[in-house]
């Protein structure tokens, strides 16, 4: 299944970076409670198309995915499934540009 980013592309950029394969998300679908899943990189997509490497909030992401200790401190993403009404266009993550 894909998934739409609707809050944290900085920190799933960061997960790709350090090379992880999946990320915690809290699911949101239109008529039920919000999940907390695990999901794959590469099923994630975004609505930007670049972020920049200098951003503290990307920095704070990086530094936080340094270790599981600190992993384990980072909030979840938030997403909903791909398709949903009211989505900007996207991008796979693995597209998203790191700018200077």
């Amino acid at each position: 299944m894909d998934y739409y980013i609707e809050n944290g592309v900085r920190r799933s950029v960061a997960a790709r970076e350090a090379q992880l394969s999946a990320i915690w998300a809290v699911l949101h679908e239109s008529g039920k409670p919000p999940t907390l899943i695990l999901v794959k990189l590469e099923e994630l997509h975004s609505p930007k198309t670049s972020i920049s490497r200098s951003d503290p909030r990307f920095v704070r992401a990086m530094k936080g995915m340094g270790s599981p200790q600190t992993r384990a401190k980072i909030p979840p993403i938030d997403v909903q499934i791909l398709g949903e009404t009211g989505q900007k266009t996207t991008v796979p993550l693995s597209q998203v540009v790191l700018d200077p």
